[in-house]
């Protein structure tokens, strides 16, 4: 894993719950790889609940998270977020204990 995280994400609220959405390739939205990606998004958005979703094609988004997203993913629509790119830099400091 590289020191800088980069990535195309948004910022959404459904219903009550404010999440990270990460914009991945649709082979990226399985268990291996997307556990691995959403580890590296928590770098960047270390108190938000993470999706990956894949950009339309065919007339649906292909996802994953690491939580129910039953009554999340109707919600989201892929071409019509506002995406952005992030970066962190990973804290290569000892642990201070």
């Amino acid at each position: 894993m590289s020191d800088t995280t980069e990535l195309t994400a948004a910022i959404l609220t459904i219903g009550r719950l404010t999440l990270a959405v990460v914009l991945v390739p649709a082979d990226s939205t399985y268990p291996e790889p997307g556990a691995r990606l959403v580890a590296e998004a928590q770098r960047v958005f270390p108190t938000l609940p993470i999706m990956l979703v894949s950009p339309r094609e065919g007339g649906f988004s292909r996802s994953y998270a690491q939580f129910d997203t039953t009554n999340l993913v109707g919600a989201i629509d892929t071409d019509r977020i506002a995406w952005r790119r992030y970066s962190a830099v990973a804290d290569t400091r000892p642990a201070p204990f």
